[in-house]
């Protein structure tokens, strides 16, 4: 296996992103020359990226054959867009060196927990809009890089989207320290009309597009952190736009199972979870065996969209 670190992106906080890429040795003795690529967006209710979400899932990915990347994108001080442009950079970094890397540039998927899975959703429904290429174009241009300046919206298309447990809606169901990390609150704004406005922007099911990629999302209906409310607003939407999507609601089970067994049991204290008040998740201290599931359940997903 080879890793790669490059950076995909900073921000007016100085946060650099960093995109964490592992590559399957290539060997003749395998048939498959180039392989799907998996993009992990930790959770971590924007204030931080989560370790169990990171490359213990990059890793299983990797175990069923695909290359597999982390991206480590900017939290807090960091604002709404930094992370969805850095999300969106990543996209084209890899589909650019698809090539050398022995990446398919059709099969690139990216895979979002809890605040990562409000990430990934964002800019699955954005990742077409003139904002996201104009700010990529903007940064390549005003970086080191030498690369090609203009950018070509379908290098930016994400091909499918997995969802744990997301986090999704600004309204009755929000997970309020996420939003409070990604845009702020009421005070930060010049108005309550402009405050109203960006949390109307950043509530998912109300922007499902027919750009939008098929989708994968589970998570647990005892889920006391993000409301499983929000996974059932985003596939309502997405039915209603005829966006493909398979949903798994587990029984069992609480927030941030991540692979769902003990590899990624969390040993975090609640009062470093809850920060204030700021993230208050209740994340996975034991583990329920039927949510692994969804691990095998999201490779069958991928293998059925080609």
């Amino acid at each position: 296996m080879k890793t790669i670190f490059t950076a995909v992106g900073g921000t007016k906080h100085g946060m650099e992103a960093i995109l964490h890429i592992h590559l399957q040795d290539l060997s003749d003795n395998f048939a498959w020359r180039v392989r799907p690529m998996v993009i992990v967006c930790p959770g971590g209710a924007y204030a931080y990226t989560s370790d169990r979400e990171a490359d213990p899932v990059a890793m299983q990915f990797l175990a069923m054959g695909y290359n597999a990347a982390v991206l480590r994108y900017s939290c807090a001080p960091a604002r709404y867009p930094d992370a969805l442009i850095q999300l969106g950079r990543a996209h084209l970094y890899l589909r650019r060196h698809a090539e050398e890397f022995r990446i398919d540039p059709d099969a690139i998927y990216t895979v979002g927990f809890s605040a990562g899975g409000h990430l990934v959703c964002n800019y699955c429904e954005r990742w077409s809009e003139d904002f996201v290429r104009q700010q990529l174009e903007y940064d390549i241009a005003h970086s080191m890089a030498k690369e090609d300046k203009h950018v070509d919206v379908e290098e930016l298309r994400p091909n499918g989207m997995m969802l744990g447990y997301p986090v999704i809606t600004s309204g009755e169901y929000a997970h309020t320290g996420s939003i409070e990390n990604l845009i702020g609150t009421a005070a930060d704004y010049e108005s309550e009309d402009r405050y109203r406005q960006m949390l109307d922007d950043i509530s998912l099911e109300k922007h499902v597009n027919k750009d939008v990629p098929p989708a994968f999302i589970w998570g647990t209906a005892e889920d006391g952190s993000v409301h499983p409310m929000n996974s059932v607003l985003l596939v309502e939407a997405l039915m209603r736009e005829n966006i493909p999507v398979e949903y798994h609601l587990f029984r069992k089970g609480g927030h941030g199972l991540s692979l769902g067994d003990e590899r990624t049991i969390s040993a975090m204290p609640e009062s470093a979870l809850n920060d204030g008040g700021n993230i208050n998740f209740q994340a996975a201290k034991e583990y329920v065996p039927s949510t692994s599931a969804w691990v095998s359940m999201a490779a069958t997903w991928i293998r059925g969209l080609h």
